[in-house]
């Protein structure tokens, strides 16, 4: 193999690992990481629910508390989907924003656009 493939091979894996650097799958992760995309360092993210709803189909809250030493901002939404995994195109998708104090929780709670959602992604940003 010559250094030219070589460099670009280990450029590739590079590029592999930074893309999953944030996820947390596998036996140690918490039961929430298969539907939460977070790599901040300022939340721990406490818990997150689901349950049923006559309205709208599945209600979401998510609980975070903050360990910075000072004010958060975060921004975050919710992108859902349908069963055949298609996004659903909602105004419910728009970024969000909060502000958080030093060591205090917070519950965010999400409705579903609909009973066609069937999944759902939450994504967290700090500013």
């Amino acid at each position: 193999m010559t250094i030219l493939k070589r460099i670009m091979v280990v450029i590739s894996v590079a590029l592999m690992l930074s893309a999953c650097g944030g996820l947390r799958y596998g036996d140690n992760a918490p039961p929430w990481a298969a539907h939460v995309a977070y790599d901040g360092r300022y939340l721990d993210i406490v818990d997150l629910r689901e349950w049923p709803d006559a309205e709208t189909g599945t209600k979401l809250m998510l609980r975070a508390e903050s360990k910075a030493m000072s004010t958060v901002r975060i921004s975050f939404r919710v992108l859902w989907y349908q069963d055949d995994g298609q996004p659903i195109t909602t105004v419910l998708g728009k970024w969000q924003e909060r502000t958080i104090e030093p060591g205090q929780t917070v519950e965010i709670v999400q409705s579903a656009p609909g009973p066609e959602a069937v999944d759902y992604r939450f994504e967290i940003t700090e500013k």
